[in-house]
């Protein structure tokens, strides 16, 4: 049988993390899923369903390898907000201005609320051209009113890690974003190894900086499906987490770091995503939740369907990806 329809099968365990694995059984299940993956520079594949794996396949290494997934970084934002939420740190609808001071004196960036900043409907972005660093992020002036148009765009993530910073320096608990998330949310769950690449002041990258196992970014993934639930105690804050995944007046197939499978309002309105999700036909239901990096680095949800898929590609990988084929063929064997 050809290596790459060998893959897990899962059969119900408790363990330590929110998704279970099992000994390894060869199926054909998800051969043809597993198959297209790996024939486009594919190197780790994972479908779980209620937290147990039908199937995984590592074509280019280890269950343990991490891999730099990119602008799929942006699904730990919703986790690092609902940490923050949890310890009673930050909530949704508090201005930014209350943490980001200078900006309770700018008319309009007075109204921005971390809500806004995290659905890509703040205003703020980088120009095309310049640095694209803290500094920049915190003093770019708004293109649009707040709440009225989604950008997507790697500023809002850069201040979401500052507000972090400066909040949990002001409690006591460090000043570093990335360890505060993974020593208190993601090592719990067993989303591990990840690591993170940070900018020049040393900064965690929020926006395109993770570097992430397959198995890991599964937890992660299952963390937000279950709406923060681990071990039946809440973990992070439910609420922030049932609005990562549904999207905003501003753009209905963005959520906090997500994209949704939800149709747009607008017809003929185009997403600035190297993905045909919303251009081809794929059994999708509409609250799947995607996370995409660059060479389809990806991690997708359905709370509906409790299910969880990660694909992972290597470094090189530049092949043309297809969310439409692929969730086509993951379907095939559900």
């Amino acid at each position: 049988m050809d290596r790459r329809a060998l893959l897990s099968a899962a059969t119900c365990s408790v363990l330590t993390a929110s998704v279970d694995y099992a000994r390894a059984q060869p199926t054909t299940r998800f051969g043809a899923a597993a198959a297209y993956s790996a024939e486009h520079g594919g190197a780790g594949f994972l479908v779980a369903r209620h937290g147990i794996v039908l199937a995984e396949d590592y074509p280019a290494g280890a269950p343990a390898t991490r891999w730099p997934i990119g602008a799929g970084t942006r699904a730990f934002a919703p986790l690092l907000a609902a940490s923050l939420v949890e310890d009673d740190l930050m909530s949704l609808d508090e201005p930014v201005a209350m943490t980001l001071g200078d900006w309770g004196l700018h008319p309009v960036k007075n109204t921005i609320s971390v809500r806004m900043l995290l659905s890509g409907a703040s205003g703020i972005s980088f120009p095309h051209r310049g640095p694209r660093d803290l500094a920049t992020a915190l003093s770019v002036e708004p293109t649009d009113p707040p709440g009225t148009r989604f950008q997507e765009d790697p500023a809002p993530y850069v201040l979401l890690a500052e507000i972090a910073r400066r909040k949990l320096e002001f409690d006591g608990r460090g000043s570093d974003p990335a360890r505060y998330l993974t020593e208190r949310t993601l090592l719990p769950i067993g989303c591990v190894p990840i690591g993170w690449a940070r900018s020049p002041d040393g900064a965690p990258r929020f926006d395109d900086g993770a570097a992430v196992s397959t198995r890991g970014w599964a937890q992660a993934g299952e963390l937000i499906r279950r709406e923060g639930v681990w071990r039946a105690q809440q973990l992070a804050d439910n609420n922030t987490l049932r609005e990562a995944v549904r999207g905003s007046f501003a753009e209905s197939r963005a959520g906090f770091g997500l994209w949704l499978a939800a149709p747009s309002r607008t017809r003929g309105d185009t997403l600035n995503v190297d993905s045909d999700l919303w251009r081809a036909p794929s059994p999708a239901p509409f609250d799947l939740a995607m996370a995409a990096g660059e060479s389809g680095q990806r991690l997708y949800l359905s709370p509906s369907e409790g299910l969880v898929i990660v694909r992972q590609a290597q470094p090189t990988a530049r092949a043309t990806w297809s969310d439409a084929e692929f969730l086509s063929l993951v379907w095939r064997g559900l």
